[in-house]
């Protein structure tokens, strides 16, 4: 599922991507549980219930809210308050524009005729195209961007099921294993929510089977922008942070990152590249008419710009121009517990983190550990104890084609280059190694 809302995470992203909310500019992440049932007032402070549930239109990559249902007490018809009139929506209260003159906002006589998020998704079970049962829906993820509240996702996993159910949750975690699978279910992969899906029967239905969901990307933003007209899509982009931006930049396709690019400040834009590696700027470059890739090329600044320019303009670049920096790189004496601690903290900040590199008191690169490997390994177990020592590495002078070579043998997802004394200054991604391998690929992006 897709979507967000008054929130904090990142990419839905929350600190732990469920702890509490964290905020994003004007575009906030926000759980279904978190503002069910909250009062719903009018900007003069006139109560007009509590939240009941949320009006919204499916789609199949990404669902949009329209209208939020507010119940009233003494059996008194819900009202329907257009998602347009809404001021402020936070776990604490939802605030509403107060209508000219005293008006009062409609009444629902019938909610039979309307998809209802709370009401047709949440508690129901999640099956496969297999017919597996994946998990149970706890939660939804929204997302407010601009002027739009967007579904994201169904929540499914251990931290949605804990703040749903509140201390019976953590009692049912005491007395269970915590989930193993994808703790959130973007919404492109939920099929078609139809009548057969009520309040009290029905299953929600995935478009993937259940291993499948372990190798879903985080996209969700990217996906949303590709459908919004042009005007819809620079006012959501705009409302993300500079990070967010980034990436969702960089995952779009080359037609929306080309307009969106059109339509966006040259400072923002610098200061959105500042997120992103050279290679992922290159790659965007080499997709933009010739003048607009030359005034981005000039705004660029150092290091990043001598490097921009190399990817741009020629084929076998060396190996240190397509390297990131943000490793994890730990001592070999550090107990396997003792890595997971350190992980936690260091991983959100790196750029690499499937594998750690177990590097001496001199930070001389020694072996590398994969993370599931570590996964597997005892909690007191060292990391000397279980790297794989024989690594392929590569100098800063070894050139792009032969950087190629070896992923294509060998098959990892990162490359660390070192120096003269195996001292790491950095780390080819793959997917970074091999964006612009074909020239006539790049070309006929432009198309």
């Amino acid at each position: 599922m897709n979507g967000p809302s008054v929130e904090k995470d990142g990419q839905g992203k929350s600190v732990s991507p469920r702890d509490s909310l964290k905020e994003i500019e004007n575009a906030h992440y926000l759980q279904l549980s978190e503002v069910m049932d909250q009062k719903v007032k009018t900007e003069a402070g006139i109560t007009l219930g509590r939240l009941q549930d949320f009006v919204f239109v499916d789609d199949p990559k990404y669902a949009e809210v329209t209208d939020l249902v507010v119940r009233r007490p003494f059996g008194r018809p819900p009202l329907r308050v257009p998602w347009g009139q809404v001021r402020s929506m936070s776990a604490l209260e939802t605030v509403a524009r107060s209508l000219a003159g005293g008006a009062e906002y409609p009444k629902i006589e019938d909610l039979e005729d309307v998809l209802l998020l709370r009401d047709k998704i949440l508690d129901k079970r999640i099956l496969d195209t297999r017919g597996y049962g994946v998990d149970v829906v706890y939660d939804v993820q929204l997302l407010r961007a601009g002027d739009k509240l967007f579904v994201v996702a169904a929540e499914v996993g251990r931290e949605a099921r804990r703040r749903r159910l509140g201390i019976w949750g953590r009692l049912a975690d005491s007395v269970s294993e915590a989930s193993t699978h994808e703790e959130r279910i973007p919404w492109k992969y939920v099929q078609a929510i139809g009548p057969e899906l009520t309040s009290t029967k029905g299953d929600v239905k995935l478009t993937v089977t259940r291993d499948a969901l372990n190798d879903i990307p985080p996209q969700d933003a990217a996906d949303i922008l590709e459908e919004l007209n042009r005007e819809e899509r620079i006012s959501v982009f705009n409302a993300l942070n500079l990070e967010a931006a980034a990436h969702a930049l960089e995952a779009t396709e080359p037609r929306v990152q080309r307009e969106i690019i059109a339509d966006t400040d040259v400072t923002r834009l610098g200061q959105i590249f500042a997120h992103l590696s050279p290679v992922e700027i290159a790659d965007i470059i080499s997709i933009l008419p010739e003048e607009d890739a030359t005034d981005l090329l000039g705004m660029l600044k150092g290091d990043v710009a001598t490097k921009v320019r190399s990817l741009v303009g020629e084929h076998d670049v060396p190996a240190l121009t397509l390297a990131v920096r943000g490793v994890l790189e730990f001592p070999e004496y550090l107990t396997v517990e003792e890595a997971f601690t350190r992980f936690r903290t260091q991983a959100p900040k790196c750029a690499v983190t499937m594998y750690i590199y177990v590097v001496d008191r001199d930070y001389r690169l020694q072996g590398v550990v994969d993370i599931n490997e570590l996964l597997q390994a005892g909690p007191r177990q060292r990391l000397g104890e279980i790297m794989t020592r024989s690594l392929i590495v590569v100098s800063p002078r070894t050139v792009r084609s032969r950087v190629l070579e070896l992923f294509r043998k060998y098959h990892f997802r990162a490359i660390p280059v070192v120096d003269d004394s195996r001292k790491i200054l950095g780390v080819i991604r793959e997917k970074d190694a091999f964006v612009l391998e074909n020239e006539d690929q790049r070309a006929k992006r432009l198309l």
